[in-house]
């Protein structure tokens, strides 16, 4: 089932496709691997250009049944800055060449999107406000108003790069992201390390499979095709964690070992 029959939202609300590669940063020393490809001024045939870092913060929600998550279907909030966006992201496929195709609408968020957003996800009925009481000024708040609750908090410090294939002023094709991961799963915080590569125009899909191969052809088995998305691989923390199985995969400073990602493969 298409997004456009499911959900039905229009284009006018940011309704796309987003194509993008993730690869996991699998060394004992991420931060110098995060480092040397932060300060790469090129990728292959491409150029890395308008250095820029963004700290976001992302809460995802569900229903206490899994209302959301049963019809694969993925909303967060993003705090982005001052900036605060809902998006939804939803069937992920996965290409022959590594990378990932799903359908994804993100928007600002303000108070009439929200009502939208939970209207045509036909979330489950919830018990209304009393009467008189003031609505959420805040969108999390506004949501868990609605009957969703919170399921996964993280704070990603992202090193931003433009893609393009001539210097600065030309299109940008793609967008390199060099991200710290940091999950709160509220009495442990686990940080990994990855790198996505996302399409960022009409030929971007082949600018995303050439930058992908470039650097895993670079750096070879440091860097690992996953084709789980954020959300995805901190579910699949959080159960290694309740299990009690999560320990002897994490180092000193709560950074996942390159071992992690072999029993959360299994598991997710």
């Amino acid at each position: 089932m298409s997004w456009a029959r499911m959900v039905k939202l229009p284009r006018a609300l940011g309704f796309g496709r987003e194509i993008e590669s993730i690869l996991l940063i699998l060394s004992d020393h991420p931060e110098e691997i995060v480092r040397k490809i932060a300060d790469k001024k090129s990728v292959g045939d491409y150029l890395l250009v308008g250095e820029k870092t963004k700290f976001l913060a992302d809460t995802y929600f569900d229903t206490p049944g899994h209302f959301l998550s049963h019809r694969k279907l993925n909303l967060r909030i993003r705090t982005d800055s001052q900036d605060r966006w809902i998006t939804m992201k939803t069937h992920p496929r996965r290409t022959l060449w590594g990378g990932m195709v799903r359908s994804e609408m993100e928007v600002p968020w303000s108070h009439e999107t929200i009502e939208k957003v939970v209207n045509e996800l036909k979330v489950p009925h919830h018990t209304p406000s009393p009467v008189g009481q003031i609505t959420p000024s805040d969108p999390i708040e506004l949501l868990k108003s609605k009957g969703l609750v919170p399921i996964q908090h993280r704070e990603t410090q992202r090193q931003v790069r433009d893609v393009t294939s001539s210097p600065e002023g030309s299109p940008v094709l793609a967008e390199l992201d060099i991200d710290s991961v940091l999950y709160d799963f509220d009495d442990q915080k686990i940080r990994l390390f990855e790198v996505e590569v996302e399409s960022k125009s009409e030929k971007g899909q082949n600018v995303v499979k050439s930058v992908t191969r470039s650097l895993k052809g670079e750096y070879g088995p440091i860097l690992r095709s996953w084709r789980h998305g954020k959300l995805a691989t901190g579910t699949g923390i959080a159960k290694l964690l309740k299990s009690g199985e999560l320990k002897p995969l994490i180092d000193a400073e709560n950074r996942l070992l390159p071992a992690a990602y072999d029993k959360l493969n299994r598991i997710l």
